[in-house]
Formats: C-alpha cells, sequence, structure tokens
C-alpha cells in the first residue's frame, strides 16, 4: 500500500501545472479576489504579514493526501504560493519516500534541478562523520527512506533536503525540513517577474 501511495502524489501531481496558469487556477499577478474566486471554498484565513497579505485554504486534497495552500500577496498582486502537505507518518523516514515520489514529477514539468542540496547540520545521528555525509551523501537524492535514522535526522534538523527547479515564469523550491521533531514537507512557488515586488512591500 505504501508504493501505491506514493504513485498516488506522484500521479496527481503531474495535473498541477498542467494549466495554463502558474499555481493551480491562478496566474501570478492574480489580484486576491480574483485569486478567491479561483477557489472552490473560502479561505480559513487572510491576514496581513510585513506589509503582504497571507490567504490559506485548508482540507485541499492532494494526490489523495491533505494539504493547504498558501497565497502570498504583495500590492495585491500575487508573487509567491506553495502546498504544505499534512501527511502523518509514524516512521520518519516515510517522508523521504514522499520527497523522492515527488521530485521526478517535478523534472518532468520543470526540467533538472537548477539546485539540490542535502544539509548535513549535525552527525550525530550517523554511521559517517559530516566530512564524509557533505561528499558522499550530499544530494537529496542520495538520502533513501531505507537510511537509517535519516527521518530521525530530518525531524531533529539534523538533516535538510532542498531542490530547486523554474521555468520561464516560476521558480519552485521543494523542501523536506524539520524541527523539534516536527516535519515540513512543502512545495514553494515564485513569480520570477515579480519577485523584487515582496522585497518593496516589506522594505516599508
Amino acid at each position: 500500500m505504501r508504493t501505491s501511495g506514493h504513485l498516488l502524489v506522484a500521479v496527481g501531481l503531474v495535473s498541477l501545472p498542467a494549466f495554463a496558469q502558474d499555481f493551480r487556477q491562478a496566474s501570478w499577478g492574480m489580484t486576491k479576489a480574483q485569486v478567491l474566486a479561483s477557489e472552490t471554498k473560502p479561505p480559513v484565513e487572510v491576514r496581513d504579514s510585513n506589509g503582504e497579505v497571507i490567504v490559506r485554504f485548508d482540507s485541499i486534497k492532494l494526490a489523495g493526501l491533505d494539504a493547504r495552500v498558501i497565497y502570498i500577496f504583495a500590492k495585491d498582486k500575487l508573487v509567491r504560493a506553495k502546498y504544505l502537505l499534512g501527511a502523518e507518518h509514524a516512521d520518519p523516514n516515510d517522508f523521504i519516500a514522499d520527497y523522492q515520489a515527488i521530485e521526478p514529477v517535478l523534472r518532468d514539468r520543470y526540467g533538472e534541478p537548477t539546485g539540490q542540496k542535502a544539509v548535513w547540520e549535525d552527525d550525530s545521528l550517523q554511521d559517517e562523520r559530516k566530512a564524509y555525509l557533505e561528499q558522499d551523501r550530499a544530494l537529496p537524492e542520495n538520502i533513501l527512506p531505507s537510511d537509517r535514522f535519516a527521518g530521525l535526522a530530518i525531524s531533529l534538523g539534523h538533516l535538510k533536503l532542498y531542490a530547486e527547479c523554474a521555468d520561464g515564469r516560476t521558480k519552485v523550491l521543494h523542501a523536506l525540513t524539520g524541527t523539534d521533531g516536527h516535519i515540513t514537507h512543502q512545495i514553494e512557488y515564485a513569480s520570477v517577474e515579480l519577485r523584487t515586488l515582496e522585497g518593496e512591500v516589506r522594505s516599508h
């Protein structure tokens, strides 16, 4: 059942970027009202943060998995958005399996990553020392669900997985990180053209 679940994640994500739009049914630069109209249910939260407007939708199904959707607006223009995957796993290594299942789907849409890294902050749970890990286990694809304590290392912030990809309009960051035993799996989309707008808003 584990394998079929991961296939569902992959199959479901194939349709996400297939729209002419940039994220779900929305395009970069849309107003908050236009984005709200593109969703089928009302948001659960709308708030201001450092001059930006954050809109959150809960109970979104992403390939059968619970997820949250976050839209970020600067000067009433959509500049960034993300999926926060809400999977719960008893074995933290299963989060690595989720990450590895999604990666090839993002590559099918956006091509090979423009950058990727397995960041080792602490080697205390590993059999090898940090110098070895940073050389031979330096990429997310080198981190396997079968690796002993890898999921636990992520949950404690000892290890972080990142991959970036892009097309002409959108930059995508796929990240698996953790702190205090909690793992966060997210896919963030950002407008290439409007990337400076957030900085302008935050600087005021």
